[in-house]
């Protein structure tokens, strides 16, 4: 019996779809019906009372109701440091002067007479001068710049007739004249002015110091102003230092409270998003591990599966992955697999019956050591694949999409998987970028509670109709903001890439006009998750027609949307490897470079729209 399962783990449901290639020219699918009309199982698990695990559903009143989350230590009671010491703040007084210097004179009518030195002529008030006469200073000044001036040029005509070659005698330096006196200026002053009124040179110097001692004294004390102001403003540092730390303390003490206090709290047993968590960095901060869910989750399937088809088949699942995440998580993917397999088979020995009678913590001490090889791989007969690539292999299987540039966009719960690839003429898809973002289906439905800091009650069922407008608006910006900053640097290279080999500058935005923008998955069956992404305007939504499966089993049966099941079909067509082959973006337009004999700029206009500038 050849038959290969494509599984495709969901983060909200899990769907499988069996190729059944017995006879390769009549191959057969068929979609896993879980129960009678059911064919998408939900990626549920609940502990029951007995400490049984129930799969797919959810049973409040058999549900185990218990502490949940990791165990988180109490916090105990706030502790705050201590508030800084205010320091002695030295007191500075203002200096005391010393006294000004005065001078005592006896008028000529015999009366004795004190002013300070600031008032006499020649310290704090100009000496005037008599009307009619020159000043000595300004005339020894004009004197002096004579002097210099007629020595220059000398000096200047000795040079310019190379007197020190000739050996002629060097200009002498004038000697100029005495600088006046304190006297001689007296003499020029007007009679009307008091001799004794005008300060002698003793009294400018001795004013002058009297200046300095002031300087000085101002000086110490700026200095300790400044020495006490350091004080103070360190002090205050100090406070607001301390101020910010006790609110930073204060703040992680709430959340450690909180978390501990959650902790506590008893929910029902119930879990989802074990699958994101497991691959993808989704916070989980529950008890059980995200992986150790995953595993039995999968180990219910393999059982599922096995009762039905023995051990005669070969697994191919789908990862949320990227082109730069892909050769990573393919490993885990298939080690968990390797897990899952060796507790059925091994652990178990298929014992169904005895799987779903174990308590839940003896299943968890039974998952075998995580192991992964090449060999042991192959052994198993698993491939993983990328769900961007699975959706769309199966999309381009029976060559629905018309040749050219297109983008596909596949939402699941937890991730959207975005593609772009180029529909050749044999009618495969070359894939040329693949991304996955970390957001689907459920970013929208923990929108609101994300916000507010609120426990997800996974117990309780959310559809995307339950989510309010305005909080679906606001999602839904940021959600599209995500895939518009993906697709806009994609465009925005090969757009600028198409220029440089020598095409017009519209020729590339001309070519992905109304080319396909092509929706599948659970978390796009709401027409308002489905928009235009920039140029790709021609929006479709996968459906069987466009699918296209031959020969499936029993389909008047299936009611689910074909939406839902396009990455399970992807998965389910066999392949030998999953070695994936995704070309550079640098290579779309690489052998339009130069005209040759087995290219033209004639392709670049038949295959893509292209046209040469």
């Amino acid at each position: 019996m050849a038959i290969t399962v494509g599984l495709d783990f969901g983060t909200h449901q899990t769907k499988i779809c069996i190729e059944n290639s017995d006879t390769p020219l009549h191959k057969t699918y068929e979609f896993y019906e879980w129960e009678e009309g059911v064919y998408a199982l939900p990626s549920i698990i609940q502990i029951n009372k007995d400490h049984t695990l129930r799969y797919g559903s959810i049973d409040l009143d058999s549900c185990l109701i218990a502490r949940k989350k990791k165990i988180v230590a109490d916090p105990g009671e706030l502790t705050l440091p201590t508030q800084p010491v205010e320091p002695d703040i030295p007191i500075v007084d203002e200096p005391k002067m010393p006294p000004q210097p005065v001078y005592t004179f006896v008028t000529d009518g015999g009366i004795s007479m004190t002013i300070p030195y600031k008032d006499l002529y020649g310290i704090g008030r100009p000496l005037p001068q008599k009307k009619g006469k020159s000043d000595p200073m300004k005339i020894w000044h004009k004197k002096c710049q004579k002097l210099k001036l007629d020595y220059e040029k000398r000096k200047r005509k000795w040079v310019h007739m190379g007197g020190k070659r000739l050996g002629l005698p060097m200009p002498v330096e004038p000697v100029y004249p005495p600088k006046p006196e304190e006297t001689d200026l007296v003499s020029v002053v007007p009679e009307s002015i008091n001799s004794q009124l005008i300060a002698s040179k003793e009294q400018k110097e001795e004013y002058q110091s009297w200046l300095n001692q002031c300087a000085l004294l101002k000086k110490q004390y700026n200095k300790a102003i400044e020495r006490r102001d350091w004080h103070i403003s360190q002090y205050k540092k100090e406070i607001r230092t301390w101020e910010s730390e006790c609110e930073r303390i204060k703040r992680n003490y709430a959340y450690r409270k909180k978390q501990y206090e959650e902790s506590l709290v008893e929910y029902p047993m119930v879990y989802r998003y074990f699958k994101q968590a497991t691959f993808s960095a989704y916070l989980w901060d529950y008890e059980i591990k995200p992986q150790d869910l995953t595993v039995l989750y999968l180990a219910y399937i393999i059982f599922r599966l096995e009762e039905r088809f023995g051990m005669d088949f070969s697994i191919q699942m789908g990862i949320p992955a990227s082109k730069a995440t892909f050769n990573r998580l393919k490993p885990l993917a298939s080690g968990y697999l390797i897990q899952v397999i060796r507790l059925v088979e091994d652990i178990f020995q298929n014992d169904f019956e005895k799987f779903l009678a174990t308590p839940y913590e003896e299943l968890l001490s039974m998952i075998p050591k995580y192991e992964y090889s090449e060999d042991l791989k192959m052994q198993y007969g698993l491939i993983i694949l990328p769900e961007a690539y699975a959706a769309l292999r199966s999309l381009t299987a029976n060559s629905r999409i018309p040749r050219g540039m297109s983008i596909m966009l596949d939402m699941g719960g937890g991730t959207t998987d975005i593609s772009f690839f180029v529909i050749e003429d044999n009618g495969e898809p070359h894939i040329y970028h693949f991304e996955s973002i970390a957001k689907g289906l459920n970013f929208f439905l923990e929108y609101e509670d994300r916000h507010s800091f609120r426990t997800i009650d996974f117990s309780k069922k959310k559809e995307l109709e339950d989510v309010p407008r305005d909080v679906f608006n606001s999602a839904f910006k940021e959600f599209k903001g995500n895939i518009d900053t993906v697709i806009k640097n994609l465009t925005d290279f090969l757009h600028q890439d198409t220029i440089s080999r020598g095409f017009m500058k519209s020729a590339f935005r001309d070519a992905v006009q109304n080319r396909p923008a092509i929706y599948t998955g659970g978390g796009c069956y709401d027409n308002r998750m489905r928009k235009p992404i920039f140029d790709f305007s021609d929006v479709k939504y996968i459906d069987k027609k466009i699918l296209g499966i031959p020969n499936v089993v029993e389909e008047n049966r299936i009611t689910i949307p074909y939406s839902l099941m396009a990455t399970a079909f992807g998965l389910s067509i066999q392949r030998l490897d999953d070695e994936i082959e995704v070309s550079k973006k640098e290579d779309l337009f690489a052998k339009y470079t130069n005209v040759n004999e087995q290219y033209s700029r004639w392709d670049a206009h038949r295959e893509h729209g292209m046209y040469e500038d």
